[in-house]
């Protein structure tokens, strides 16, 4: 049954009826408090619409439950990026880095962090390292500065 509702909210989500999705989504987190698929797309909804204190509060309640998720954890480095925590973003993305430091897409994050606080020869250098694996990633070869 909550399945069926995890996949109606999705669908509304993906359809962009963030409100709607909320809605399926707190119906969900009454069933199952702990579910950590509603708990990270609701806070992913809250953001869209910019309500960015009630997504940390979802994303805050899924790492409570399971630490070390890569989804919510890098949802948050974007909700962070968006409000101008950079700081705040750029330690999480070290605290991921430190031990998965293949971990691309915060990398990326990471590296755009550093643009953002005029650190480009850091930038530079998650960029020259993203590219020598993915030598053709023309938004990573962007985000280069000459």
């Amino acid at each position: 049954m909550i399945m069926g509702n995890l996949d109606y909210a999705n669908n509304l989500f993906l359809e962009k009826k963030f409100n709607e999705a909320i809605t399926e989504f707190t119906k969900i987190l009454e069933d199952n408090p702990e579910n950590l698929i509603a708990l990270n797309n609701m806070g992913y909804a809250l953001t869209k619409l910019k309500k960015f204190d009630m997504a940390l509060e979802c994303y805050d309640k899924s790492l409570k439950i399971e630490p070390n998720d890569k989804i919510v954890l890098v949802n948050k480095i974007s909700l962070f990026r968006k409000t101008g925590r950079i700081q705040d973003a750029i330690e999480i993305c070290n605290k991921i880095l430190e031990k998965h430091p293949e971990e691309l897409i915060v990398s990326y994050h990471k590296l755009r962090l550093l643009k953002k606080l005029n650190m480009f020869e850091e930038s530079n250098k998650i960029c020259n390292k993203i590219l020598d694996i993915y030598p053709s990633n023309v938004e990573v070869r962007n985000e280069l500065i000459k």
